[in-house]
């Protein structure tokens, strides 16, 4: 709070700044200019290995230009939290939005424009920047540029920005991306959490992503992407790759070059595509015994992307697995349930609906618990109870030595008087 006090009073005394929106054009074309050159360079490498080398700009050298030309402070105004008056900054303008877009698409190199030091700085600047976003931008007509960059957060905050953007912006194009940004945050319990229920957040999803498709143009983009080809891959991840959808059948090749169909009808699946050079999905089929024990009626298929049935069968003879399927060249397998990182486990239950997605951690786990309830239950009570009768007293004959039992432990002797 002491530090929050001092920066306050440091930015009182700041100088009041003229408008520097040529300042910040420059920055951004020298950006750009950066970006056109790189990807010439890798157009034009003539080997991979000069490809690999080429550095990739990261804005460090942009950053500091772009702020320095947005930060100046131009006044105050009336603080509507509580008493007092509070600084008015150059980025609060309407023509600094594309600096404003940069700095969120780039919020590394923005970070590294403040030194250690200046923390409390970049805080402070940071909270600023968002609530110009919802004070000021928010009716902007380009303000559909920010979308992809704050639906990629799971802040409440910046999902309540989108939604006011789509309720309160005129422009069709602005309200489609903030329709879509707010379609893909929903996909975040953190942030479904606002909307009630799994299936409201799940009702809201699909109603924002069908409100994104009609009110973009031909020509919308979200982000560096077409907008209709965001929204299309977005509709398949609901359809196919949620809790509860029916999950994408799939073609794959044992060891022998058989075809298999996957998921098994009337099973419980564990699909489990994993790389040889990765030890968290080796050690996993290694332990596929130990793990269908635990878990009755689980099926392990495991599936290596983009290896022929050769490389395969040497993986697997030189690892110590059994067995393991493989996806067709093209990856169709792990395209079909968007497989971006190894090792992914994709949990399928009986009725083909899909359970799990992601990595093998601590939900897979929890889903395992979930869906083997009833097997785990219906097993332990099936077992025979064993029943341990206490034996019958013997029967002793008057002036006869009794008989001890096989194994039975001879009777303590009386204690022999001294």
């Amino acid at each position: 709070m002491a530090g929050m006090k001092k920066l306050a009073t440091l930015l009182s005394l700041m100088p009041l700044a003229m408008g520097t929106e040529e300042a910040m054009n420059q920055a951004l074309h020298t950006w750009q200019q950066q970006v056109a050159a790189y990807e010439e360079a890798v157009k034009n490498a003539p080997s991979d290995e000069l490809r690999d080398s080429i550095d990739i700009p990261d804005g460090r050298d942009i950053a500091p230009q772009l702020w320095q030309a947005m930060n100046g402070r131009t006044g105050t105004r009336k603080n509507e939290k509580g008493k007092g008056n509070i600084p008015t900054f150059e980025f609060e303008k309407s023509w600094a939005l594309p600096g404003i877009v940069w700095i969120l698409e780039h919020p590394q190199a923005f970070t590294a424009a403040f030194t250690d030091e200046e923390q409390a700085q970049l805080t402070y600047f940071g909270n600023a920047i968002i609530d110009s976003l919802v004070r000021i931008h928010f009716a902007n007509p380009g303000v559909g540029a920010i979308c992809p960059s704050i639906s990629a957060t799971s802040s409440v905050r910046e999902y309540e920005l989108l939604q006011k953007i789509y309720q309160r912006n005129r422009h069709k194009e602005a309200r489609a991306c903030a329709a879509l940004g707010m379609s893909l945050m929903l996909n975040n319990p953190m942030v479904s959490s606002v909307e009630g229920s799994e299936s409201m957040a799940r009702a809201k999803r699909l109603y924002y992503l069908k409100q994104s498709i009609l009110l973009a143009g031909k020509n919308t983009r979200f982000g560096d992407q077409p907008l209709a080809q965001v929204a299309m891959e977005q509709a398949y991840f609901l359809r196919h790759l949620t809790p509860g959808s029916v999950a994408p059948q799939l073609e794959v090749k044992d060891t022998q070059g058989i075809a298999h169909t996957l998921p098994t009808p009337g099973k419980l699946n564990l699909l489990l595509f994993w790389s040889p050079g990765e030890q968290v999905g080796t050690a996993m089929l290694r332990d596929a015994a130990k793990l269908q024990a635990q878990y009755p009626g689980l099926e392990i298929h495991p599936i290596m992307p983009h290896a022929t049935p050769e490389e395969q069968q040497q993986a697997l003879e030189e690892l110590g697995i059994e067995s393991s399927f493989t996806d067709d060249a093209k990856g169709s397998a792990a395209r079909s349930y968007r497989i971006g990182m190894l090792p992914t486990c994709v949990l399928i239950g009986k009725d083909s609906r899909f359970l799990y997605g992601g990595t093998p951690d601590m939900k897979l786990q929890s889903a395992l618990e979930t869906a083997t309830a009833t097997e785990r239950t219906t097993e332990k009570a099936a077992r025979p109870s064993v029943i341990i009768e206490e034996a019958p007293a013997p029967v002793i004959q008057p002036g006869s030595t009794p008989t001890p039992a096989p194994g039975a432990v001879p009777a303590l002797r009386d204690m022999p008087e001294f």
